[in-house]
């Protein structure tokens, strides 16, 4: 994969002044990407996907102040893509809830755009929560005694005479076999009800090119998964199959 040149803008956002970020969109970790990741490509039209999109936004997207809507309220609730983005960031820096947690989700929350109070005490709760339902899965246990374990990993290559770009949630290596791993945090009921939902098709879409981007770039067949973070209360794991090799 190629990072984006000095000439891209990084993605700006709010923060406390006394928050210090440990996490930079597109940092991987201190393992280098295998060398075939670092080819550059030859510029043209591109294909990217929504996350490569948001961070090259021009200009940048703002961080609006998200308010709770007027009207009673049954209970707090913290905005569902606020949680989303709270749990990837601290799922890239494979930062899970501790003594310091709170403070620094908060603050993330806060960069987010969120200011209820409620809705901040929320969205940290849910936060926990799911990273804390993640710990105690086993693919954190596969993941985190991985071979190399690659976290925002970018990627882009030619594909049909265009550039295709796109950023892996995680990508790790075990036992010689390269695995791609896409969080969602979207809240299901059950495997069925994911399998309805309109936009699961764009998420198997996405990682489908991501099995192929990866293959090209590797040279080996890696697995996909779809980890369901809040499917029936618990982790569950959606396969993404793999598609057949073209012939040469």
């Amino acid at each position: 994969a190629e990072s984006r040149g000095a000439e891209s803008r990084a993605p700006r956002a709010l923060s406390e002044p006394e928050y210090v970020s440990d996490h930079q969109p597109g940092r991987v970790s201190t393992i280098p990407l295998p060398p075939p990741l670092l080819a550059p490509v030859s510029p043209g039209k591109e294909v990217v996907d929504q996350r490569t999109r948001d961070q090259e936004h021009d200009p940048p997207q703002r961080a609006w102040r998200i308010v709770p809507p007027p009207g009673p309220r049954t209970g707090p609730r913290g905005p569902g893509r606020e949680i989303g983005l709270i749990v990837h960031e601290a799922l890239a820096a494979w930062r899970f809830p501790d003594t310091e947690f709170e403070r620094w989700a908060r603050a993330r929350a806060r960069a987010h755009g969120l200011t209820d109070a409620r809705e901040l005490d929320e969205a940290v709760r849910q936060s926990r929560l799911l990273l804390a339902r993640f710990r105690n899965h086993p693919l954190f246990q596969e993941m985190d005694s991985a071979d190399r374990r690659l976290h925002e990993v970018p990627y882009s290559l030619m594909e049909h005479g265009r550039v295709q770009s796109g950023i892996l949630d995680a990508l790790y290596l075990k036992d010689g076999v390269w695995t791609i791993i896409e969080f969602k945090t979207d809240e299901l009921e059950n495997e069925a009800d994911f399998q309805r939902r309109p936009k699961t098709a764009d998420y198997l879409r996405q990682a489908r090119r991501y099995l192929v981007a990866v293959r090209r770039l590797l040279g080996r067949p890696p697995r996909c998964f779809l980890c369901l973070l809040n499917c029936g209360q618990a982790v569950h794991l959606f396969p993404v199959p793999s598609l057949p090799q073209r012939k040469a």
